[in-house]
């Protein structure tokens, strides 16, 4: 479960929430699904569907307590935007990310990651009155995994 702090949103705070499924299918590589709502629920109201993939570099780790480990992501997803601001759109959601996951436990993780949004057709509320086909911010998550 993680949110988002957004760099280029203005107006209204709002809520964006990510809810991630994945699965380890080698050492360092982890594939999977996500659920994503994301809006003010006033002007905006975006949801949508799609995988991700990670991949983590325990040679970088770093501090021992909690470890800290790098890892770079990409998600691909299909989104839904319902709005006041101009027309409803669908589109395509590239967001690549880069990010580190602190280790608190074994199986416990506080997860940092940056991205960038980039979609086929305005979704994001960047300004008060226009959607922006571009979006930039700071995911904060926590993670827990399982054997």
């Amino acid at each position: 479960m993680s949110g988002a702090f957004d760099f280029e949103h203005e107006g209204d705070p709002t809520l964006d929430l990510t809810g991630r499924y994945g699965y380890f299918l080698q050492d360092y590589l982890e594939i999977g699904g996500f659920v994503e709502l994301a809006g003010d629920f006033d002007d905006t109201f975006r949801y949508g569907l799609g995988g991700f993939a990670e991949y983590h570099f325990p040679q970088w780790a770093f501090l021992k307590a909690p470890r800290a480990m790098p890892y770079l992501g990409a998600d691909l997803e299909l989104a839904f935007l319902d709005t006041d601001i101009g027309d409803d759109n669908a589109a395509l959601i590239f967001r690549p990310r880069v990010g580190v996951k602190w280790f608190v436990t074994e199986y416990f993780a506080i997860d940092t990651s940056f991205f960038v949004a980039v979609a086929t057709d305005d979704l994001f509320p960047n300004d008060r009155n226009d959607l922006d086909p571009y979006d930039l911010g700071l995911r904060l998550g926590l993670r827990v995994y399982f054997k």
